[in-house]
């Protein structure tokens, strides 16, 4: 059985949010064993920024619906947008 690999963008509340502990914290409420393998922060407008994601997450039915609900209702978050979701044949090991 593979993974997939969501790509997400996600928008804090506002420019002073921490983007970091906000990283950390959405990585706290995923379910095992799902992890953020990277992320990236990319600059939007007006000292916005917004987080660029992956998440890697076992492949069963339903599961990126329910990534995208943890996500879109954990503290600091604004809005978040499914950039891509592609299937892993293998798994990967964990980063360091």
């Amino acid at each position: 059985m593979g993974s997939y690999m969501i790509r997400m963008k996600v928008l804090p509340e506002d420019t002073s949010t921490d983007l970091e502990n906000m990283v950390q914290t959405i990585s706290g409420l995923l379910p095992k064993p799902a992890q953020i393998r990277s992320h990236r922060t990319e600059p939007i407008a007006f000292g916005l920024s917004a987080v660029v994601m992956d998440v890697v997450v076992p492949e069963e039915e339903g599961v990126v619906d329910r990534i995208e609900e943890i996500v879109s209702k954990a503290p600091q978050v604004s809005q978040y947008e499914v950039i891509a979701v592609s299937r892993m044949s293998a798994k990967l090991p964990p980063s360091p």
